[in-house]
């Protein structure tokens, strides 16, 4: 155990005594013990350091309270007066002040050199050592051959919490509990946010302990140590084993994740071409029936280290919950077809990943070639601000609404770049006062109106802009061509 003054009082050797001490300083843990007669020792101390003296320093009884204040406030966490050297006993204002500051006080006798003190603690943190060296080789050992059993990583889990004596899970890539557990809610909201970072990372909070498992482009999921009782460089080095482990067992998945993907692929083909018997004999053999119809069908865009946490909390929630999803890459995109009932899932989805996509309800297997097109035309018009574009919302915007995507995007934004550049230098918002010009029928005043400017201003605005995009927009078909610009660009 620690070095504590309860551990050096139950040495009869030393034989000293409690003055004053209550249950929490007597076991609070000590760095180490130094003596000291200075007036000021604390610039020669740090926190956790226990210190014993004479009481020389003290020039009168008055100067014993400032004294032990500044010791508490340095972290000491406990005054060794040696007796009959000075002093016949210990002096009641440093017990009293000890007790106010919570400092605990013990009495080292004549016949105890300090020296001795300080070699007893030597002693202990040496033992302390030793015994936590052990016990890192003997928990590491019980550990492998839990790995061996034939539950593997859930026999791991629990071993290492039988060991630390606090709770352990394994939050999957979606923060649910695959293993062990339980987890708080502040746990689980954190573990969250490292996995939605993308990035290996370690941090503690409330004592609970939490590292990310994977390659930094595709975590597989995160290791949550509850508080221990102690949490020091033995339990941190077989935690760090027991993350090493976990992360090896789960990127050995990865073969399979690979093969279930293009299997998946070729099923989404498939079922493209109509073969939907074909299909679900398949998906029902390996995870569960296809969704129910009416089913909703969605197109996400998801790149690199985003496209892979997709894929895998895809696969997880399909090994959980068989039958309530189908997924599958359709080039550089992920096909995700829901029971109607679950469509909610995509915001979660979109706000675990940060990713944009389109999707189409209430469709039937029938027609899922036509879903799938849909959806993807509304996973174009997607962006940061809008995530998710449902294709009804684009059926109700009318025809220009179909013509967004990556291509016309970009050519809208060199149609309006000249506009954009102008208002960057000046003040004149060309692209908003076209916008709202545009949306009033190309009537100054209503427009003017609505900008809260005077109509010949919006007249000079408009007759800027016509420079600059080198057009006459008194003719319908530039008009129609700026307005389409516009609509493309998302700015009108």
């Amino acid at each position: 155990m620690p070095v504590s003054l309860r551990s050096l009082l139950a040495d009869p050797a030393l034989a000293l005594r409690a003055v004053w001490a209550d249950d929490e300083t007597l076991g609070r843990p000590w760095s180490w013990v130094h003596s000291s007669d200075l007036d000021d020792p604390t610039p020669f101390l740090s926190p956790g350091d226990a210190l014993l003296t004479t009481g020389t320093q003290w020039a009168d009884d008055d100067a014993i309270e400032p004294w032990v204040a500044r010791l508490a406030a340095r972290g000491v966490p406990a005054i060794g007066f040696g007796t009959e050297v000075v002093r016949a006993g210990t002096p009641e204002p440093l017990a009293a002040a000890c007790a106010r500051y919570g400092v605990a006080l013990f009495e080292v006798p004549y016949r105890t050199p300090f020296i001795a003190v300080a070699r007893a603690v030597a002693d202990v943190e040496a033992s302390d050592r030793y015994a936590r060296v052990r016990w890192t080789l003997e928990t590491q050992r019980a550990i492998a051959v839990a790995a061996l059993r034939t539950e593997g990583l859930a026999a791991v889990i629990a071993e290492l919490a039988r060991r630390v004596d606090a709770p352990v899970a394994l939050l999957g890539a979606d923060a649910e509990i695959v293993h062990g557990g339980p987890v708080a809610a502040e746990a689980r909201d954190e573990a969250r946010r490292m996995l939605a970072d993308g990035r290996r990372a370690a941090t503690t909070a409330d004592g609970v302990a939490l590292q990310t498992l994977g390659r930094a482009e595709a975590l597989r999921g995160v290791l949550v140590v509850g508080a221990a009782a102690r949490h020091d460089d033995a339990v941190r080095a077989v935690v760090t084993s027991v993350v090493a482990m976990a992360g090896l067992a789960l990127e050995q998945d990865r073969t399979l994740a690979r093969t279930l993907d293009h299997l998946r692929t070729g099923l989404l083909a498939a079922l493209l071409r109509g073969e939907r018997d074909l299909v679900a004999s398949t998906s029902r053999a390996l995870w569960g029936a296809l969704p129910a119809e009416p089913v909703t069908v969605a197109v996400l865009d998801a790149r690199g280290a985003r496209r892979a946490a997709l894929l895998h909390l895809l696969e997880s929630r399909a090994e959980r919950a068989r039958g309530a999803v189908f997924h599958a890459r359709d080039g550089q995109r992920v096909v995700v077809i829901v029971p109607e009932t679950e469509t909610p899932v995509l915001d979660y989805l979109a706000d675990r990943v940060r990713l944009t996509g389109g999707f189409v309800r209430g469709t039937r297997y029938a027609s899922i070639a036509t879903a799938v097109d849909e959806a993807g035309r509304a996973a174009d018009r997607a962006s940061a601000d809008q995530r998710l574009v449902d294709y009804a919302t684009l059926r109700d915007d009318g025809v220009l609404a179909s013509l967004a995507g990556d291509d016309t995007r970009r050519i809208a934004a060199s149609v309006l770049a000249p506009l954009d550049e102008h208002d960057a230098r000046s003040r004149d918002e060309l692209v908003r006062t076209l916008s709202e010009w545009l949306a009033a029928d190309a009537v100054a005043e209503a427009a003017a109106s609505r900008l809260g400017i005077h109509r010949h201003t919006l007249r000079a605005r408009v007759k800027r802009a016509e420079q600059l995009l080198g057009r006459d927009l008194g003719s319908f078909p530039a008009r129609a061509e700026l307005w389409a610009a516009l609509v493309a660009a998302g700015r009108a």
